[in-house]
């Protein structure tokens, strides 16, 4: 029952409608028995200080940061984790004796998300669309991994190569390089890759005709395809490369994984779902996507 010890947490960014987070995050609260609910704000970029500065004038415990604002977060706040610092971006804020702490949970939302299928990335080479906030962090995810080369894929050709510099020269990941969907050397490098991950809001609802792919000939059962997003439950990108043999995991278990990071983050705790959990959480998730 919500009363006033209640905490009140949320999500901003924009688009926000799409978000599952607030159906998981109510879910987890009563699961674990935590005094708190969660709501969904949509704010625009230009208010984005403003909003968190009400924020913090309004005493939120905590607020998860989705797409556009990951970047444009970090220096509303007060502290930065070590990670935060070194990405420059944030995905989790924890409101604390009035000062802002920001956190990055995409990264070992992704790690953990991938249970077995993680003996692939070492020594592999991956192509990743995408050089916004959410590839920075998968990025992270996949030098930690011990993948062998990288190849950037985005409409933006010099984001990037800034996304591709900073993977060399912060990441250690020395075969990186970035290139534009239109290069002529994209096919190519779509048949050396052994992993394609999509980080792009690209086939999310309610567009979801589209991806971040095109020359799905080019897919067989030697790929391994991710797609960070989650609605709907199976992109496009996904349901092409099945077709063809790829295996192909979606955005729901890093959505899971990464929300529970924030979570611990926000109580101070180490909650964690035994697989009877997880299962009934994924259930009731599934049952809102497209």
């Amino acid at each position: 029952m919500i009363s006033t010890r209640t905490r009140l947490f949320g999500l901003i960014g924009d688009p926000v409608s799409h978000s599952l987070s607030p159906i998981m995050q109510n879910h987890l609260f009563k699961l674990f028995g935590l005094d708190g609910v969660y709501l969904a704000f949509r704010t625009a970029g230009e208010r984005l200080a403003e909003a968190i500065s009400g924020a913090r004038a309004l005493a939120l415990a905590g607020l998860n940061v989705t797409i556009p604002h990951k970047s444009a977060v970090v220096p509303l706040c007060d502290y930065r984790s070590p990670e935060v610092e070194l990405l420059g971006v944030a995905n989790t804020l924890v409101f604390r004796d009035g000062r802002i702490h920001a956190f990055t949970t995409d990264h070992s939302g992704f790690v953990d998300s991938l249970g077995g299928e993680k003996s692939r990335f070492s020594g592999s080479r991956v192509l990743l669309f995408g050089a916004g906030g959410s590839a920075r962090a998968v990025a992270f995810a996949l030098a930690r991994l011990g993948i062998a080369r990288l190849t950037i894929v985005n409409r933006s050709r010099t984001r990037g190569e800034e996304l591709a510099e900073f993977c060399s020269r912060e990441l250690a990941i020395s075969a990186v390089e970035a290139i534009s969907p239109l290069d002529p050397v994209l096919g190519g490098k779509i048949t050396e890759a052994a992993i394609l991950i999509n980080a792009t809001a690209c086939g999310m609802f309610p567009h979801i005709e589209e991806s971040p792919l095109s020359a799905f000939d080019l897919i067989d059962r030697r790929h391994f395809i991710y797609d960070l997003v989650y609605n709907p439950r199976e992109t496009r990108f996904m349901r092409e490369s099945g077709a063809r043999g790829a295996a192909v995991q979606g955005g729901l278990d890093m959505l899971i994984f990464q929300g529970l990071a924030a979570l611990n983050h926000w109580f101070y705790s180490d909650y964690r779902l035994d697989p009877a959990e997880m299962k009934k959480l994924k259930s009731l998730l599934n049952r809102e996507l497209a």
